[in-house]
Parts: C-alpha cells; structure tokens; sequence
C-alpha cells in the first residue's frame, strides 16, 4: 500500500485537499474532503471484491482519493472546466511521483473522468468509482435535502444501491 501512502504523503495533494476543505467548510450540501474520498475508496473496494471485479486495491484507492482532486482548480474556475476533468488533468502528476505504472495512471485518470456520469462499461473502474461515490452520499437522512439541487435520480436513497 506504499502508492497509497505516497498519495496522501503528496504535498499538491495535501495543498490541493485543503483548497478543498477550506472551499467548502460551510457548504451544507455534500462536502469534498478526505473523509469522503476514504468512503469512496472503501465502498469501491468492497463493491469490486463483492462483485468479483478484479481490480488492484491501490488502484482502486488511488483512483477514490483523487476522484475530487479537480474542484477548485484554476482549470475549472479560469477555464471553465468541470472537475472531472481538471481532476484527471490534476491527477495523473500526482499518480506519476507516488509510483503508479503508465497504464494505471491512464485507468485511474479515465476513471477520475468519468465518475460523474454511470457508463455502459459495467464492472470497470470507472463505473465502480461512479458507483461508490453515490452510495457514499447519505441523501436519505440529509439535513439540507429539501434545498438540494440535484437531480432525484442523483440521490443517494440507499444504503446498498
């Protein structure tokens, strides 16, 4: 598990989780911290070993802890880019110093991506980070679900789907 430590020991990483966390500290909808990106990588680890899905577990981890890396980037504020994407574009640096082989920094940015949206792709990276990160979402018992934007097909409304 040393590339998951190298990750969380990555001072950009450190730097950009603070952006994060200062950014959204009072934010009553869903907030971006570690706390969230460990439920995220947690419930993606159990999903893939549930479901048989063979994926690495710094993979996993690694493509979790970064999946929200993008959000507050000057990609996304100055060029209007989602996070997804500037989280792809601000991950793979990262990836790259804490030892992760080329074609794992190329799943995990895709993955990194695409988690906003459910892909055709079942069983994949991408689709499992997707799936994690709604069900790390506990909209069923939120305090500010009556003033949530999202969109109802969005909600996370279980525990287990």
């Amino acid at each position: 598990m040393d590339k998951i430590d190298n990750i969380l020991n990555d001072k950009e990483y450190q730097s950009r989780m603070k952006t994060i966390i200062t950014s959204e500290y009072m934010r009553k909808f869903c907030r971006h911290g570690l706390g969230h990106a460990l439920s995220v990588a947690r419930i993606a680890y159990i999903i893939a070993l549930e479901e048989n899905i063979e994926l690495d577990k710094e993979i996993i981890y690694g493509a979790a802890l970064l999946h929200d890396i993008g959000r507050y980037t000057d990609l996304e504020k100055e060029e209007k880019m989602s996070h997804h994407l500037a989280g792809a574009i601000t991950a793979e640096p990262i990836l790259k110093r804490c030892g992760y082989a080329k074609e794992d920094v190329e799943l995990i940015c895709a993955a990194i991506s695409k988690h906003k949206e459910r892909t055709k792709e079942v069983n994949t990276l991408a689709d499992i980070l997707f799936r994690a990160d709604k069900l790390s979402r506990n909209c069923f018992m939120c305090d500010a679900k009556d003033e949530c934007y999202w969109d109802e097909s969005l909600k996370n409304k279980s525990i287990f789907r």
